[in-house]
């Protein structure tokens, strides 16, 4: 089978993780797959698992000629490749994929899966895919809710919940990465993901600034890392931006606490990694979070509410028995989204599509 995988790019983010699983296991196979998107840092993920990748520009959902380019050169990468397969992730890929087909007068199965967006962007989002394929992929039951209040029928989506499972790193590993990022012996607790809007970080600063004792540290990157270091540096430097760390497992382990302050998600990957290493958890109670995320599991809080944060925090770093009815309940619930189960679903709807039950064009 010949797969192609259509994303914006390739920077570290929760699509971009499951597009590289996908490529990996589908290499496995000895399918041939190959991986088309705009720049990003992961582009040389793709060969370390085993796929090619087609470069393309990046684009802008607000830049139709942008959009227009990639479809251009992703055209002649689908001549040249020729996909039975061509597996788009979110909206804008989906739309230039699309495009790509027609110009190239390839006949292939477009699958589109939707990893979640802004509550705001669903009803255009609805919209579009209506047009475009007779069935969507929704990542987690919260996407498929939303997008079937955004007027996409429930017979024409699927759900694959996204796999989420880290391998714990050991005492060697775990004490390396505490000299290299030079943390502290006291507490650790840690933030995860993207520096963008959707993970409000300010709650996070914030919560940190009502909370004595611990270091407070945030591994990742994006466009909103300056603001939020000068947030940091006027709420007490409690906060440190580590900036992109590559071992997520061995950090988990370092820390007392994982929080996550997101206003939505679709679904919450760093939080169901840290779960899956029997973190304990400090979660906002959002819907892609409360669907996967038994209460046993976490301490789930209102968003927006920092206090409430600094509370659940404060609980966990005062109370062992806590600790660790919460870590043993994250590793049982942990089964329900482990990789494995997510890539023989994927299998099957490679298979299904085979059979028409995707837009073929």
């Amino acid at each position: 089978m010949r797969i192609l995988h259509v994303l914006p790019g390739l920077d570290p983010g929760g699509m971009e993780k499951l597009v590289i699983e996908l490529t990996a296991d589908a290499a496995r196979r000895g399918d041939n797959v190959a991986v088309a998107s705009g720049p990003g840092a992961w582009v040389s993920k793709i060969a370390l698992a085993g796929g090619a990748h087609v470069p393309l520009p990046a684009t802008s959902r607000t830049s139709p000629i942008k959009m227009m380019a990639a479809a251009a050169l992703l055209a002649l990468g689908i001549r040249r490749l020729r996909p039975d397969i061509v597996h788009s992730h979110n909206v804008r890929a989906t739309v230039v994929a699309r495009a790509a087909l027609a110009a190239a007068r390839h006949r292939a199965v477009l699958m589109p899966t939707l990893h979640g967006l802004h509550p705001d962007d669903y009803a255009a989002a609805g919209r579009t895919l209506r047009r475009m394929v007779p069935r969507v992929i929704a990542c987690a039951p919260s996407v498929a809710r939303s997008l079937e209040a955004a007027g996409v029928q429930r017979c024409r989506i699927d759900i694959i919940t996204n796999g989420a499972v880290l391998e714990p790193a050991g005492r060697t590993r775990r004490e390396e990465l505490r000299q290299r990022l030079r943390l502290g012996p006291e507490p650790l607790v840690l933030g995860v993901g993207r520096l963008v809007e959707q993970k409000n970080w300010p709650a996070f600063i914030v919560a940190a600034s009502r909370v004595d004792g611990p270091s407070f540290a945030v591994a990742g990157d994006g466009p909103l890392r300056p603001a939020l270091e000068d947030l940091a540096r006027r709420a007490g430097r409690r906060v440190r931006f580590l900036g992109p760390v590559d071992d997520i497992a061995a950090l988990v382990g370092l820390s007392s606490c994982v929080v996550s302050t997101s206003s939505w998600e679709g679904l919450p990957l760093a939080v169901l990694e840290a779960l899956s290493l029997g973190a304990p958890v400090v979660a906002t109670a959002v819907d892609g979070v409360t669907d996967l995320v038994p209460a046993e599991a976490a301490l789930l809080v209102p968003p927006h509410d920092p206090t409430a944060i600094a509370t659940a925090v404060s609980r966990i770093l005062a109370d062992a028995d806590l600790a660790r009815r919460l870590s043993k309940s994250a590793l049982a619930a942990a089964s329900a989204w482990h990789p494995g189960q997510m890539l023989e679903l994927y299998r099957n709807a490679y298979r299904a599509a085979s059979d028409d039950q995707f837009l073929s064009v």
